[in-house]
């Protein structure tokens, strides 16, 4: 499972194999997640690590997974490795410190292969 993130949006991703490419599974925006009443940008935007780490332990129990990937800037890798669970955080394999949010997928999958993490 692949993760990438930004202030705003997240894209679950899988590899189709060494040198195959990734899918995007989902594409999910911070708005989208959290839209109780009276709740702000800014708490929207707080909260968004917490709700990606809810959501990717609602997809890993699903099952056929073996690792995670995180792809982020600086601070939202530190936040969402924060949020994740503790055997959630024991599975990620690769963590890229970048902002790939609004790549093509293919370019992702270029980046994920030089990291030799897909």
């Amino acid at each position: 499972m692949i993760l990438v993130a930004a202030e705003r949006d997240l894209r679950l991703l899988v590899s189709e194999g060494q040198g195959l490419g990734v899918t995007e599974v989902r594409h999910i925006r911070a708005a989208d997640l959290d839209r109780q009443p009276g709740n702000t940008e800014r708490s929207r935007l707080a909260r968004f690590p917490k709700l990606i780490a809810d959501l990717v332990e609602m997809e890993w129990r699903k099952g056929g997974y073996d690792r995670l990937t995180l792809v982020a800037g600086t601070q939202m890798l530190c936040a969402m490795r924060q949020e994740l669970p503790d055997r959630l955080r024991d599975r990620v394999a690769t963590v890229l410190d970048r902002d790939l949010i609004n790549h093509p997928l293919r370019d992702i999958a270029g980046q994920l292969q030089a990291a030799q993490a897909i």
